[in-house]
């Protein structure tokens, strides 16, 4: 059970929630509202904190994680309940990634243990900063450089075809999966203080071929559903042709 201090709520969990809802947000292609962010962020950040202190099960914290998540995306940010989905897990992949990098790596260099880190406010909160900084540049440049996952009202005002949507949600849904398992085993891995870099670098592995899969699959399926709408055009075209000419 983790008794976590306001001050790393304000400090810590606050600003790193605002920069997973507005990574979550980009990578779909869509806008960014600051005020509605701000407003999850300091939700999530307290029903977090309200989740570790009463819930003492490791792992159990992502999966609630990821619901909490997912339920701001749809409810609050007035993301599509299927992006909401794939913004939650591809968010606390990124975010847990990173922090298994960097902050046991710090630990190892500092030579403490995951339980004096804990006990430390000072360094709770400053030994997160270095993963948020990367994830808050990374968020920057998909958001301003429109380098998206799924294209969403910044980059088209095509919709996807819903009735094609089931196989392609399900794929996508199984691969985020597997790197969320993944990189949750070496979180409880590192918790442990049993820090194998090739884990690390495993599941670094994955979620780089993850994203470049599903970049390729949804690219696809956007030329797929043009394809559909312009033979949905052109014979709408020619039946209108040829009721005028009758």
């Amino acid at each position: 059970m983790d008794k976590m201090p306001l001050v790393a709520v304000v400090f810590n969990s606050i600003p790193e929630s605002i920069i997973l809802f507005s990574f979550g947000i980009a990578v779909v292609g869509e806008y960014i509202n600051f005020k509605k962010v701000l407003i999850a962020a300091v939700i999530s950040s307290f029903t977090m904190m309200l989740v570790r202190w009463f819930v003492p099960y490791f792992g159990l914290h992502s999966i609630i994680a990821i619901l909490i998540l997912f339920i701001l995306f749809w409810k609050l940010l007035d993301l599509e309940a299927w992006k909401a989905i794939i913004s939650s897990l591809l968010s606390i992949t990124i975010l847990i990634l990173l922090d298994n990098f960097m902050i046991f790596t710090i630990l190892n260099l500092q030579q403490m243990t995951v339980t004096e880190w804990w006990q430390d406010n000072f360094k709770r909160i400053i030994f997160t900063y270095p993963s948020l900084t990367i994830l808050g540049t990374i968020t920057w440049i998909i958001y301003h450089k429109k380098w998206f996952l799924i294209k969403g009202s910044r980059v088209s005002n095509a919709e996807y075809i819903k009735e094609k949507m089931r196989e392609p949600l399900i794929v996508t849904a199984i691969v985020l999966s597997q790197g969320i398992i993944l990189v949750i085993l070496n979180e409880y891995l590192g918790y442990m203080n049993n820090y194998l870099l090739v884990t690390k670098i495993l599941s670094l592995v994955y979620f780089t071929l993850s994203i470049i899969f599903l970049k390729y699959f949804w690219s696809l399926k956007d030329e797929i559903d043009e394809s559909i709408r312009d033979t949905e055009m052109n014979n709408n075209e020619f039946n209108l042709n040829t009721f005028n000419s009758d």
